[in-house]
């Protein structure tokens, strides 16, 4: 199972808990889609890269934008766990693009971009790769 997928799924395992009744906030992530970076993109650190989104509801708060990649095991106590690098803070949704640095991480298959507010809204992408440096 992909990365996003995984994390697909850890969010919609989140989503249920939220969608109570006693929850203190409903999830929200049906409001913003990624749609750069998508299926089998590949990135390269130092390299400038357009993060892209679409609007699909109302998103008002600054959104931060992070590469995220997961560094627990695949299954068991640390599933899910992740690591996440900082690319963007404080960007405005209506530009629905920020440009971003690819920092150099370690090569892998397994990162995503994740981009939240404070309203509360997290969406993650497709997988993708980081390649070696050129």
């Amino acid at each position: 199972m992909s990365l996003g997928k995984k994390l697909g799924k850890m969010d919609a395992a989140v989503d249920e808990v939220l969608m109570r009744p006693d929850s203190p906030a409903f999830p929200n992530a049906d409001r913003l889609e990624i749609t750069y970076p998508g299926d089998d993109a590949v990135w390269v650190p130092a390299e400038e890269i357009d993060v892209t989104w679409d609007l699909r509801g109302d998103v008002r708060e600054p959104l931060d934008v992070a590469l995220v990649r997961q560094t627990g095991d695949q299954s068991g106590p640390n599933f899910g766990q992740l690591a996440f690098f900082t690319l963007a803070s404080g960007v405005d949704p209506a530009k629905k693009r920020v440009t971003i640095e690819v920092p150099d991480v370690p090569p892998g298959a397994d990162y995503a971009i994740s981009i939240s507010s404070a309203d509360p809204l997290t969406v993650y992408s497709h997988a993708l790769t980081i390649a070696e440096p050129a």
